[in-house]
């Protein structure tokens, strides 16, 4: 059972009204129409495919069959998930709350209406912070998050990215790698490269192919990203604690994406789209919060800086293709796709708004109140050959 962890200083002043909360980053796939959903769905929903070729022959009298018809199917199997938590809120006693709670004993475990209402608006940003993560890079990432703990074992939603990675159907492109010629064993972690000219202190880097050290403690950081501290010509730290590795570092990897190269990764998804797709109404570039900095720093400095850094905000395109800026999209990945092949199914499209607040005393005696909300959902793609995959 959770009971609020109440700071205060004084008992005493001025109350000003309300409750200012943490900032969350909202979900967007969903609200912005960045997704196709799909609802009704208690426990399986398929999503058929089609995919023809035709045969151009010489004209001749005898009927001679060729060209290919081939059906296929993907499915979304809503994964199941919850949220419980019971609060005490008798620890409100010595706050300014406490004159918001009905007057006797029984009244020090009743919440005040200004701290449920933030609660509930509070754990909606945070629970539409996961599914929109999930979205992307699976339920097991999201626990990675801040504010998010992921325990649930046995439903596991794969995302959007690891399952385009998996697909042999997906055009996939390489980022340039940069070699990492020295790991230092510290805290924080200091790499030497050969050269640190393109890098700026705040980049994301995102690890590859590390080896070295003892079982897994580097290989751990595969696929994870870092921002950066720049620290020479050759050397950067990032923040990992590396004091306790043993052994020796081997060799390893790592991409970016900034100001200095986001024109040329661009110009490679750009290269690498499917000409049937890209001018289709749906069509998008997604990439993550680090893409659009970076494309809208080298728009300005190729405008000539000074007064290009004073554009006011504005939709960004490559070339015509919109890019769809979202939180969530894994660092240093674009993908570039049709929002009709990208599918998110569940069974009510507003149920992971709904909470239910049960007060305990009149079912168990207990002076607790328990909130719980439910949902399932699950992702796919259709088409893989009409999306790339730049990583």
């Amino acid at each position: 059972m959770a009971t609020p962890t109440i700071t205060t200083n004084t008992y005493a002043g001025k109350d000003l009204e309300g409750i200012i909360a943490q900032s969350v980053l909202r979900g967007r796939t969903i609200e912005n129409g960045l997704i196709s959903v799909h609802t009704d769905i208690d426990s399986r929903a398929v999503v058929k495919t089609m995919a023809n070729t035709i045969n151009v022959q010489d004209s001749v009298a005898a009927f001679n069959s060729a060209g290919s018809m081939t059906l296929d199917e993907k499915y979304l199997d809503p994964k199941k998930f919850m949220e419980a938590v019971e609060y005490d809120y008798q620890t409100l006693n010595a706050t300014w709350y406490a004159s918001q709670q009905p007057r006797g004993r029984g009244g020090d475990f009743v919440p005040p209406a200004t701290i449920e209402e933030a609660m509930i608006e509070q754990q909606a940003l945070i629970r539409s912070k996961f599914i929109d993560a999930s979205i992307w890079n699976g339920s097991v990432a999201a626990g990675q998050l801040s504010k998010i703990t992921v325990s649930a074992s046995s439903n596991v939603v794969t995302g959007l990215i690891p399952l385009m990675e998996a697909g042999s159907d997906v055009n996939k492109l390489d980022s340039d790698k940069v070699a990492i010629t020295g790991f230092s064993a510290a805290n924080p972690a200091v790499l030497t490269v050969a050269d640190t000219s393109d890098l700026q202190t705040g980049d994301l880097i995102t690890f590859s192919d590390l080896a070295g050290y003892t079982g897994t403690e580097l290989t751990d950081l595969n696929g994870q990203s870092r921002p950066i501290t720049v620290l020479s010509a050759t050397t950067f730290s990032v923040p990992v604690d590396a004091s306790g590795f043993t052994g020796s570092f081997t060799s390893g990897n790592f991409a970016y994406i900034n100001s200095s190269n986001a024109l040329d990764v661009l110009t490679k998804v750009y290269n690498g789209l499917s000409e049937s797709v890209e001018d289709d109404a749906d069509f998008y570039i997604f990439g993550n919060k680090g893409l659009g900095k970076a494309y809208s720093l080298a728009q300005a400095a190729a405008a000539n800086g000074a007064g290009s850094y004073y554009i006011g905000t504005k939709e960004l395109d490559f070339l015509g293709n919109r890019l769809a800026i979202l939180p969530f999209v894994s660092p240093n990945t674009i993908v570039a796709a049709n929002v009709s092949n990208l599918h998110f199914g569940t069974a009510l499209d507003a149920e992971w708004n709904n909470v239910a607040i049960l007060p305990q005393y009149e079912a168990t005696g207990d002076r607790t109140v328990r909130y719980r909300c439910d949902y399932a959902f699950d992702v796919n793609y259709t088409n893989g050959e009409d999306i790339v995959l730049f990583r």
